[in-house]
Formats: structure tokens, C-alpha cells, sequence
């Protein structure tokens, strides 16, 4: 009877600590979690309504993304002057330019696009 009861208590404890164990592990998941919220800004309806030439690629509260076509904007205006703009347009709205790259080999398949990265 003694040895039963020595068993009952020791697998109800082993269920505790399991249970205590389990549970810090979901705490530690939960506080992981990145929460991305919208700008309260919409960067990409401000640089449409004065660049229609630049895209923006992504925006959060933190960061910006532009993208423009190297061609296209050299066919329209003769100057990447619009990409620039774009740039000065998100910054006036609190962002810092963090990396300028480009992508492609400037061929017909292959354009060449600029990418600009600005953070909060």
C-alpha cells in the first residue's frame, strides 16, 4: 500500500514539473513572436502621388524599401532625379537612408534596378 502511494506521488510530481517546464517553454515562444504593424504613414500613396515612377517595394513602422527601373526612368527622364526624390520624400516623413544596391546587368532581360533601404 505504502509503495503504491510512493508512486502516485511521485508521477503526480513528475506531472508538475513536466506541466511547470512545458509552460515556461510556451512563456518563451510567445515573447519570440515579431509583430510587424503597418505604418501609420502611407509612404507608398505619398511617393505614388509625386514619383508614379518609384515603387515601394515594402513599408513597416521601421523601414521603407524603394525600387525603380534604371531604363524606365532614363527613358522617361533622362535622370534617375526621380529615385532621389523618392528618397528625400520618405526621409521627410522620419526615415534614415541605411544601403543604396543595385540588381541586374542593365540588358534587356536582365535591368538594372536600384533599391534604396531606409530605417526608423
Amino acid at each position: 500500500m505504502i509503495k503504491i502511494l510512493l508512486v502516485i506521488v511521485l508521477i503526480t510530481g513528475l506531472g508538475i514539473a513536466g506541466n511547470s517546464i512545458i509552460s515556461n517553454a510556451q512563456n518563451t515562444t510567445e515573447t519570440s513572436k515579431i509583430n510587424i504593424e503597418p505604418s501609420p504613414v502611407d509612404i507608398n500613396k505619398i511617393v505614388k502621388d509625386i514619383e508614379p515612377s518609384i515603387k515601394v517595394e515594402y513599408q513597416s513602422n521601421s523601414m521603407v524599401v524603394l525600387n525603380a527601373d534604371e531604363d524606365f526612368l532614363l527613358l522617361l527622364n533622362g535622370t534617375l532625379t526621380p529615385f532621389w526624390h523618392a528618397i528625400d520624400i520618405v526621409k521627410e516623413n522620419g526615415y534614415s537612408l541605411k544601403e543604396i544596391s543595385e540588381s541586374g546587368m542593365g540588358s534587356k532581360g536582365n535591368p538594372t534596378r536600384f533599391y534604396a533601404v531606409l530605417e526608423k
